[in-house]
This record gives C-alpha cells, structure tokens and sequence, in this order.
C-alpha cells in the first residue's frame, strides 16, 4: 500500500503546472543563432529550432580547468570564470586556471604568485603540468627574467616534445645581447638549459655559425635540440652576407602586444617582422633599431606615435586594430607610416600613410572581380550572420552589382549544430528554387561545412581565405571538396623554399589566423623601403601575404585561387 501511495505522489509532481512548465519550455527552447534571416525579399524567412536536452552532465575538477583553458586559447576571460568558478578555491586546479586569467589579462606579479607554489603538486593532469610550466615561462618573460623563463620552457620540453616549445625556446635566447647570455651561462645549473645558453652564443657568431655549432654539438650529444631546428640555425649562416640593409634607421612597432584580447595577435606579426628584418641583416652592422611600443586604445595609440617620433623613430609600422588606425586618421602623421589594417569607413590618401592589412572585404571584391572575369552573371551569397560574414558578403555584392552581376538571392544563416532534418531541406529548396552561376560563401570553415552541404554541389561554389583553416588533408574538409577560395601564398605553398628560412620562428603559431598574421609581419618589414621614394608607376612585391602592388598613392594586395581536393588543397590559375 505504502508503495502504491508513493508512485502516486510521483505521478501528481510529474504532471503537475510545474512540470509541464518545464516540459513545454524544453520543448520551445531555441539554440542561439539558428534563424535564416528574410532572403531580402526573395524568399521567405525561415527558421531553424533544435531541441537542446537541459541536463546537465556532472564534471570533475580536471573537466571544468580544461574549459576554462580552452576558454582562454580563444582570448575568452569570461568564460573562463565561468568555469573557475565551478571549482573549489583553494583547489589546484583552481589555482592555476585563477593565475591563467591574470596571465591572460596582463597581471603577472598575481599569475607568479599563484603558479609558482602549484610546481610542487604531482596530482595535476600532464596537460595541465605542460600549461602551468608555459604559463611560468610567459610571465617569466614578461618580467624580464629571461633565464627563470628559459628554465620553464625546458620544463615544458621534459613533459612534451614540441617543435613549437624549441621555437620559443630560440626566439627566447636567440635575441638576447651576448653579455646577457654570459651572465646566464654562470647561473644555470641544468644542463639543458646551459646548453642552449651555449647554443645561442655559438650562433652568435655569423662568420663561423656552422662551425660553431658543430662543435657545439659535440659538447652536448644528448641535447634535445632538434636537427631540424640546428640546420635552420646554421643555415642562415649560408645566406648571403651584407653590408647595408634595405631599412635603415629606427623602427617603432606600435602593437597591442599586452592587450588580452588583441596580444595573440600582435605577437605573431612582430615575430614575423622580426624573423624579417633579421634575415635582411645577416652580418650587418648598421641593423636598423627596433622599439615596440605597447597600444591598445586610441588614446593609446595617439600617445605611442607621438613618443616613438619625439625619440627619433625612422618609420613606424602600426597600429593593428581597426579603432587604432582610425584614432590616427587625420592626424599629424610626420614620418613614413605602415597601418596595419583599414578604418571602418573610406579614407583620403594621406601623407606619410600607407594603409596595408588582411582585409577580408577586399578579398571578397577579388573573388567578385575573378569571377565576373570567367563569364558568371548571377550569383547566390549565403551569409553567415556574423558582424565579419555580413561585412564579406556586403563588400561581394557590391562589388559584384557594380561589374553588372546580379544577386538572386541573399540568404543570411546563422551557425547551428544538430538541425532538423526538416529545416535544412527547406534551406537546400530555397537555394534550389533560386539558381545562379554560382555561390559566395561569406563564412569561415566551420560554418562552411555545415552550409555546403545543403546546397547545390553542382553550381560554382567561392569564399575567402576564411574558409581554409590551414588543415590541407583531412575528412574535415570532406564537405568543402571542390569550393574555390583566395588565400595567401604563405598558406598555400607551406614547402615553398622562399619561406622556409621563417618556419621555425611560426611554428610557435598554430592556429592559421596566428599564421596569416606572422605572414604579415613579414611583408611589414619588406614593404618599408617603398614607403619613401616612390617611383611613379606600379612597383610589384611578391610577398608571403600575396602580390603586393604600389600605385603611385595606393597599396593593393592579390590573392592566388586554390581549390578543396580529395587530396588537399592545391592552386589554381584565376583565369
């Protein structure tokens, strides 16, 4: 009886208002950015609902640290509170995803503070060991403590193998000044880390480079420097030897290098400039002088330009972000100027200014002016409803419209994951219904591959270098196979000789937007000569970012086409 009762009982709290409620609730909810917005009068608007299961799966410790970490490989700082606070405080865990956030915000005495005790706790996950110890290192840097950082990135070499750690390792004690390296060499006491302390001093030597570092070699056998990474040292040795640099004078880079958003970024394109501007300076005395000056807002910006003028900068190369380079529009622009991106709106030429950057609109009025070119008259744009994809697709259309092409219908979609069956169809009918030529894509990869499939296979497909994200092989890129997109040389020649003397210095990148952005710093340096004395006329500079063409006031950047294949990526001609 007692049983029959209770099943009872059970039956009225499950149909009860509060459970139907519930119930009726999980059964309208709708996944964030799922609509396909009005197809500007075309077709009509559609929308995708997925049912998204409530409940919540039970984490460990180590599960809820690594959100928080990967929350903050994407510069997330809040979303990686989330997570911190679902760990308990005094944890380890919570210890080191706490000084990760104060690393990720510039804060490094609290980071110290926090990580430098977890060295002692032998319970921590390997992957985690391997971030607290590269975390160490960074702040480390940071401070300046060049050798407690090199220490760190040997810790990081003990727990994983990594070609990128190498890279940070020699980018590290490669550009300290030989004194600072001798005083290292008589504190360290792990054998490792005096032997790179050793290797740095070896090449620092470009006349007997590799020589040197043969000897070197025989000094340290077990070494865990890689041979690919001594053969690109001593390498460079071989290069040509010379006596004036193309550059000369003072450089101020003008980056957000502290910025916790922005930093990543800003590190891959002084990385690339200085892999540059090293590689112009093999054995010259008279190198031009690099001084980075940190930005991050407008009013930041204003002042570093005006410092690194007031202390004799030659050219200034920067600022990054959109907003910075807007903040020096219309300003006292005294000596040659690189900006490394476009303002949001069109802008007079200026003296002194050249504007150069990865623009992905103007990538789009490539594709429209390449295609255009083949014959194609009519064209689908599916638009992912991104504040980048509706810039991409916007600077296509126009674009396209002004060579006479015409749009038969614009359909904006928003990422989505598990979608009925249903609503997808009804995407794939609506592009059905309004076929053209061909389909822009304003996507990145991942959208791409959930939109591709819907529509049709057998109509041209384009994008952008948006669309490639560095992966040449692999079943991801299945969905892609034979979309057209333009991207950089750099991406799409990773074999090229031209730039393998740069790669050990990129591998510390991984991500391809990191990898575009070290291809620029490269062009950065090598643009600098043409910023003064222009000859009139078009000059042309085949860089790692793309064809890189001068007018007599202008700067435009041309992108090879390349094409999705079962067997990876490969170039195309555009005609």
């Amino acid at each position: 009886m007692i049983q029959r009762i209770f099943a009872f009982l059970l039956l009225l709290v499950a149909f009860s208002p509060v459970a139907l409620a519930a119930d009726t609730a999980l059964a309208d909810t709708k996944i964030p950015d799922t609509k396909i917005a009005d197809a500007k009068k075309v077709a009509p608007s559609t929308k995708i609902i997925v049912r998204s299961p409530t409940a919540k799966s039970q984490k460990t410790p180590e599960q809820h640290y690594l959100d928080g970490a990967s929350c903050l490989n994407f510069a997330d700082t809040a979303c990686a509170q989330v997570a911190l606070a679902s760990l308990k405080p005094a944890s380890a865990y919570a210890k080191l995803l706490q000084g990760q956030i104060a690393l990720a915000s510039a804060d490094f005495d609290t980071a110290l503070r926090l990580l430098i005790p977890l060295q002692a706790e032998t319970s921590l996950l390997p992957q985690a060991l391997v971030s607290l110890h590269a975390s160490l290192a960074r702040a480390y840097e940071h401070q300046e403590n060049t050798l407690r950082a090199l220490e760190q990135y040997v810790k990081v070499g003990e727990l994983s193998d990594s070609a990128s750690n190498q890279a940070n390792i020699w980018r590290l004690v490669s550009t300290q000044p030989k004194e600072v390296l001798l005083e290292m060499r008589g504190e360290g006491s792990d054998t490792t880390v005096q032997g790179w302390v050793d290797l740095a001093l070896a090449a620092s030597y470009p006349e007997r480079r590799e020589r040197n570092i043969e000897q070197w070699r025989n000094a340290y056998p077990q070494h865990p420097a890689s041979a690919a990474l001594l053969s690109s040292i001593a390498g460079s040795a071989n290069a040509k030897a010379k006596t004036k640099s193309a550059v000369n004078g003072s450089i101020a880079l003008l980056l957000p290098l502290d910025s916790p958003v922005y930093g990543n970024a800003a590190q891959a394109v002084q990385a690339g400039f200085m892999a540059a501007m090293t590689a112009d300076n093999v054995n010259n005395p008279n190198a031009p002088q690099v001084q980075s000056y940190p930005t991050g807002t407008p009013e930041q910006t204003r002042a570093a330009y005006a410092k690194a003028v007031a202390e004799g900068a030659t050219w200034v190369v920067g600022p990054l972000t959109r907003d910075e380079v807007g903040s020096l529009m219309g300003g006292d622009i005294t000596i040659p100027t690189l900006a490394l991106n476009q303002p949001e709106n069109e802008i007079q030429a200026q003296q002194n200014l050249t504007l150069f950057g990865l623009s992905a609109e103007n990538e789009a009025r490539q594709i429209a002016q390449m295609v255009r070119d083949r014959g194609l008259q009519t064209a689908q744009v599916i638009v992912a409803d991104t504040p980048l994809g509706k810039r991409v697709a916007k600077a296509f259309m126009e674009e396209w419209k002004a060579l006479q092409g015409s749009v038969t219908i614009e359909l904006t979609v928003t990422k989505f994951t598990n979608p009925e069956p249903a609503k997808l169809a009804e995407l794939k009918a609506t592009s059905l219904a309004n076929a053209a030529d061909m389909i822009f894509l304003a996507a990145n990869a991942s959208q791409a591959k959930i939109m591709r499939p819907y529509l049709d296979a057998a109509t041209p497909t384009y994008g952008i270098s948006l669309l490639y994200d560095g992966e040449a092989k692999g079943l991801q890129n299945l969905d892609l196979i034979a979309v057209h997109f333009v991207d950089m040389p750099w991406m799409l020649e990773p074999d090229s000789s031209e730039f393998a003397s740069y790669r050990v210095a990129a591998a510390q990148f991984k991500s391809a937007d990191l990898q575009r952005l070290f291809a620029m710093g490269l062009d950065a340096y090598r643009l600098l000569p043409h910023l003064q004395g222009q000859a009139t006329g078009k000059t042309v500079l085949e860089g790692a970012t793309g064809e890189i063409i001068f007018g007599e006031a202008s700067l435009t950047r041309e992108l090879p086409l390349a094409q999705f294949r079962r067997d990876g990526v490969a170039l195309e001609n555009a005609q």
